[in-house]
């Protein structure tokens, strides 16, 4: 199983489920996401794939299934869309825009 290491410094797996932190503020601006966090004072714009990652968190389906829409919608390798969802998923984690939810 491939793993991502994530803020909590623990390494992000399948079986666990983002949340998009509550005072992130995101728009869809042409395809992209506009992600906004106020307390850090910074802004992050995610391209369409990550932009169609981030509409599909919602707080309830496992990286996994979200690595299972991933490959089914853009017909890429469920391996490699999980490797993706991964260092994606922990990367949003590390910058403060996600968390797990437990």
């Amino acid at each position: 199983m491939s793993t991502s290491t994530t803020k909590t410094n623990r390494a992000l797996r399948l079986s666990d489920v983002p949340a998009r932190v509550p005072e992130v503020v995101s728009r869809l601006i042409d395809g992209e996401a506009v992600l906004v966090h106020p307390r850090q004072g910074k802004i992050r714009v995610l391209n369409p794939v990550g932009a169609r990652l981030w509409e599909l968190v919602d707080g309830c389906s496992t990286v996994e299934a979200l690595a299972r829409s991933l490959a089914t919608e853009y017909v890429v390798d469920l391996a490699q869309a999980q490797d993706d969802a991964l260092a994606f998923f922990g990367d949003l984690v590390r910058r403060g825009v996600l968390t797990l939810v437990s």
